[in-house]
This record gives C-alpha cells, structure tokens and sequence, in this order.
C-alpha cells in the first residue's frame, strides 16, 4: 500500500507540471500572415476576377479595341503617352527614341483603313531621313505598366510639312496641312520654341544658348500662336501589323492588316505562343 501511495503522489506532481496553453487568438493580421505563408504567390496569380477569367478562356479582341482600354487604364500615369520608335539607319543600324503619343487620326484621304498614330518631330532629325530612306517602315513599342501589356506596332510613316508629305518632294493635302496646323497650336510655349532653334538636332551646340530672336513661345508682339515653321512635321504612323503581350497571364496575340488590295484593309487577329 505504501508503494501505490508514493506512485500516486508521483504521478500528481508530474500532472502538476503540465500546463495548458491558451489557445492564441486568430486576429485578421495573424491570418492574412498564415496565408502569405502558406501560399507562394506569383505574378501570375495576382489577377482580377475578369484577367482569371481570360486566363481560363481566352478571348480575341481587335488591337484598336483592346488598347483603348489600356490607354485608359494609364491615363493618370506619368508618361503613359511615352512610346519608343525605332527606325534604322544609312548602315542599317537600329536607332530607336522616345516620342509622346498624340492620339490617333481618321484621314479621310485614306478611307475606312486610314487611321493613323499621331506624333511630331523636327524636320531635321534623323528619324526622318532614315525613314525616309527605308519607305517609311519602323516599329513603335508600347509599353503600360500598370495592366503589364505591351504593344509592338509596325507600319509605314507619314511625315506632314508646308511642302512634304511621306518625306517625298510633293504637296501635302489641305486635309493633313490642317491637323499639322492644329497639333502645331496645342504644343507647349516651351516645345514650339525648339522648332526656331538654328542648330541641328544632335549636333553640337557649346555653351552658347538660343538666340534672343527666337519669338517667345512661338508668338508674336501680341501673344499669338506663329503659324508652324518649316522644320515643324506632323508624323502620322499608319499601322499595319500589331503584336500584343500580356504578361500578367502570358498571352500572346498577333493583329495583321490585309493589303489595301485585299479585303478592304481589314484586320485579322490569331493567339500566337508569347
């Protein structure tokens, strides 16, 4: 008896020594932490409702419908209107630049397939000569960060001047003349200056600054838009195949446009591998 007794007490202190431990509240921090942790999240995942949904079934939307909708996701980004164009050179080189996007432009002349992609440059830069030199091809690339699209746009260039068109000797038509005279008016003070500048672009120009001459703003005495110099060229960008990434799913689309022969110009679109 004296043995059960002793087993007993022993076996009560052993008890004793046991505690137990509350259990921890789950806070909503201390889940969204468990979750975090319990799940590897890539850039894949991080989707919208709608992008899981056209992950799952994807859907062809026409280039031009679909970068609408990209356009006015980056409407309030800093430089979302920034796209890079690229041309070669004399060596046939690449030479590629940043330029602002200015919105895109039904010409008449051109008829239901002539719409274009505005931009302005000066008549004396490179990317006109080269231009010029290879028909007019070169590809703009596009990028938004904040939906994680990219466009690659490949066409023909156009560009506008008092006496060019195409970067050919010839009259441009009083249609284009007049949307060069329009985008001419909604430039910046400072940007029209740049036009009455003397040197060429790229060259070298010291420590000597503009000079005094240049009308301010490109206006005159009274404050009034001067009509565009010469050096001042609407670029119209005439697209005529688009390549489209999406990177957030990995998706993968190619828009070609049929020869003006054939079809009317009209657009095709297939899923291509990325």
């Amino acid at each position: 008896r004296l043995t059960l007794i002793v087993l007993s007490l022993a076996l009560l202190r052993l008890a004793a020594g046991f505690s137990v431990r509350p259990a921890r509240r789950l806070t909503k921090s201390r889940a969204r932490s468990v979750m975090q942790a319990a799940e590897v999240v890539g850039l894949a995942d991080v989707t919208s409702a709608e992008e899981k949904a056209c992950v799952e079934s994807p859907t062809i939307v026409p280039w031009r419908e679909r970068i609408e909708g990209s356009i006015a996701r980056s409407r309030k980004v800093r430089g979302g209107n920034f796209v890079q164009i690229a041309t070669v050179d004399h060596e046939g080189a690449p030479r590629c630049r940043t330029v602002v996007f200015r919105g895109f432009l039904k010409v008449a002349e051109r008829g239901e397939a002539g719409e274009a992609m505005k931009f302005i440059t000066d008549a004396r830069s490179e990317k006109v000569s080269q231009a010029a030199s290879t028909g007019g091809k070169c590809e703009v690339c596009w990028w938004f960060s904040k939906s994680s699209e990219q466009y690659r746009v490949a066409g023909t260039l156009e560009f506008v001047g008092p006496e060019k068109s195409g970067g050919e000797p010839g009259s441009a038509s009083e249609e284009l003349l007049a949307h060069r005279k329009q985008a001419w008016g909604n430039l910046s003070d400072n940007a029209r200056e740049q036009f009455y500048w003397g040197g060429q672009p790229g060259a070298a120009c010291g420590e000597a600054p503009p000079p005094d001459t240049l009308p301010p703003g490109g206006r005159d005495a009274d404050g009034k838009v001067l009509p565009p110099p010469d050096t001042f060229f609407l670029v119209l960008l005439y697209p005529e195949q688009v390549k489209y990434l999406r990177l957030t799913d990995n998706f993968s689309q190619l828009d070609r446009k049929a020869a003006e022969g054939a079809s009317g110009g009209e657009w095709s679109a297939v899923r291509v591998f990325p």
